[in-house]
């Protein structure tokens, strides 16, 4: 899922517009393909549609040009021109080739997010080599099933402290023959078999090869790239089983990242922040539309700093999971709770009318004079000092992996930050459908990109064909077989609706539909969203499957709990104890009840649990995307839930 947004300005122009496209009408099949202008980057051609010939081409910018920056152990930032790019790519894929690597084979990259782990991805699709990206905090156990599945030859860690980690399960890896260390030196030449190596020593072999055969040998490889071959093998989450590899091809890739890259109004001057894991699809396809574009892209793993990291980059694109733009809520309006009465008035009073003036912006009417006036006031009084703790720079706005709770997507609209919604998944090679800001409707996901069509099954699932959709899941076709429908359209899972103008409704998971004992269909993330407005609330999950009515699983926010504890007067920190506390209990509570005054009688929850907890994917409630596990919190709570019922 993508969401896009622009910061609107001070003057009297509206902040968006909602209209069609200039030159065309948008149908269920996606954006017209005539435009009078293509916006992006100026129109390239591309003989063999592979992400190759992006990279290519990205590496033959000037070498002193900033290709992007790497972070410092102190947090700093380090320029990488294009020139040290280009090297280290090179370098890494001649030793791949040395190494007699084979087309198809497999290089597993198991490291934070650096730039090191795109040269590395890099290299490898130079070198016809498909891309395995693990998460960081896999198991052990995880860890091996992807590296036996997808039959891995060779293994990228970071240091000593990964290779222990997996040590134990290094003799069940029957391909894997070499593992590379990216910052320590190994501390035996093999280790179960296995060869072991620095990434210095590596990049040595890479200069040897080059000064033997000469950087056209890697270019030559890297050109009879086929729009075909498998480019990488991207894990499903895995929320009920095993995880499934989707099959993605230099094709799929290559659609997504040129159809967006014309589409949307992204610039070479654009500059963003990667933090999301790079072995998932929404991270992977926005580097590769930063390579395309020409975007500058700072990498960090200060995830739980982030907002120093952004105050300090000040993007002008800010790319995030819907989480991470309701944190950036919950912490305004807490920070508000917690000023002196009449600043707290002031905030209400600006919100109010940032509201307005944004609603007759979407309605194409010109405020009046005093409405301008007064948004111009409370833009610099207000709506600036929360822009500024985003760098004061954002335009645009990327979020991706669930749905943007209505409520944020209108509270950043007020405070002149435009987000419009999209919807991909694994499967789609990240984007199916966008929303332009001057194409958008809220609470919707956009209409289908161009070449891509997007349809609604008679059980109201959304299903989607098109150049980005997978070939299937690697190794099974049993489960490929029942991902597609005998017409070839790809079944996402969703349930979702389409309008008119061919803009895409979210519903929810076809698998997490609660049913009630009533026989009401319930769309649980849509409460769950609700739920998390509260910045108490991290995670909720919703529960009541054949039951007589809804309950729920409340986790605390392992951040704002603590620091709304602190502000009311509770000198406790940890969570299982806050879970407990009556003040808690009650906020809770208060909170509850008024979230059951905007829902429907069928959907308004009876009773909850507060966990003594966080949901996060340290301890398995949540993928590695945040999305919940329902199944494991089931497994871990469902006794406590099933009390509710008593």
């Amino acid at each position: 899922m993508l969401l896009f947004g622009a910061e609107s300005s001070l003057s009297p122009a509206p902040p968006c517009t909602v209209r069609s496209p200039p030159t065309s009408a948008i149908s269920c099949c996606g954006w017209a393909a005539e435009r009078t202008k293509d916006q992006g980057s100026p129109s390239m051609s591309y003989a063999h549609q592979t992400i190759n010939e992006i990279i290519l081409r990205r590496l033959s910018d000037p070498p002193d040009q900033i290709q992007s920056y790497a972070e410092n152990p102190d947090g700093t930032f380090r320029a990488i021109t294009m020139g040290e790019d280009r090297s280290k790519t090179l370098r890494l894929a001649a030793a791949l080739i040395g190494r007699g690597l084979e087309k198809g084979q497999a290089v597993a990259i198991l490291a934070a997010v650096r730039a090191e782990w795109v040269q590395w991805d890099f290299a490898n699709l130079l070198s016809l080599l498909v891309t395995i990206g693990i998460y960081p905090s896999s198991t052990p156990e995880q860890i091996l099933y992807l590296l036996q599945h997808s039959e891995t030859r060779v293994l990228v860690l970071e240091n000593h402290q990964q290779l222990q980690s997996v040590s134990s399960q290094l003799s069940s890896c029957e391909t894997l023959r070499l593992i590379v260390l990216l910052d320590e030196e190994p501390q035996a030449e093999h280790q179960h078999g296995i060869e072991l190596i620095s990434m210095d020593a590596f990049l040595e072999e890479g200069d040897a090869a080059l000064k033997q055969q000469g950087e056209e040998w890697v270019i030559e490889r890297a050109r009879s790239a086929r729009a075909s071959d498998t480019a990488t093998l991207v894990y499903t989450s895995g929320t009920t089983g095993p995880p499934k590899g989707a099959v993605l091809s230099h094709r799929n890739l290559f659609h997504v990242t040129e159809t967006v890259a014309k589409i949307m109004d992204f610039s070479p001057h654009d500059r963003s922040v990667v933090y999301l894991p790079l072995a998932h699809v929404l991270q992977r396809y926005s580097v590769y539309l930063g390579c395309r574009i020409g975007i500058t892209g700072y990498y960090t793993s200060r995830i739980q700093a982030l907002g120093e990291v952004i105050s300090e980059v000040r993007p002008t694109v800010l790319v995030g999971v819907p989480r991470v733009f309701e944190k950036i809520h919950a912490r305004a309006m807490a920070t508000a709770a917690g000023m002196p009465a009449r600043r707290q008035r002031i905030f209400e009073r600006a919100l109010a009318v940032g509201h307005q003036y944004a609603e007759l912006a979407r309605r194409g009417i010109e405020p009046g004079l005093g409405l301008r006036f007064r948004h111009w006031l409370f833009d610099r009084l207000v709506f600036k000092k929360i822009r500024d703790k985003l760098g004061g720079r954002v335009r645009m706005a990327v979020s991706g992996g669930a749905p943007l709770a209505l409520q944020v997507a209108l509270w950043f609209e007020a405070i002149g930050i435009l987000v419009v919604e999209g919807y991909g998944l694994t499967e789609t090679s990240a984007p199916a459908t966008t929303s332009r800001p001057d194409a958008y409707k809220h609470g919707t996901v956009g209409q289908a990109i161009p070449g891509t069509t997007v349809r609604i099954a008679a059980d109201g699932e959304i299903e989607i064909s098109g150049p980005g959709v997978f070939s299937g899941y690697y190794k099974d076709p049993t489960a490929t077989a029942q991902a597609f429908t005998k017409d070839g359209f790809f079944k996402s899972g969703d349930i979702g609706e389409l309008d008119a103008d061919g803009f895409l409704k979210i519903t929810d998971r076809k698998k997490d539909i609660i049913i009630t004992a009533g026989g009401k269909n319930v769309a649980p993330a849509n409460i769950e969203n609700l739920l998390k407005e509260h910045p108490l609330i991290g995670q909720a999950m919703v529960f009541g499957d054949r039951k007589p009515y809804l309950v729920c699983a409340i986790a605390l926010d392992p951040e704002e709990a603590p620091a709304w504890a602190s502000q009311n007067g509770i000198t406790e920190v940890a969570l299982t104890v806050l879970s407990e506390t009556p003040e808690i209990q009650q906020a809770v509570s208060e909170h509850l009840k008024a979230c059951n005054r905007q829902l429907a009688p069928y959907e308004k929850l009876k009773k909850w649990i507060v966990v003594g907890e966080p949901f996060a994917p340290e301890n398995g409630y949540l993928t590695p995307t945040l999305k919940l596990r329902r199944r494991v919190i089931v497994e871990q709570y469902g006794d406590q839930l099933e009390e509710l019922y008593s």
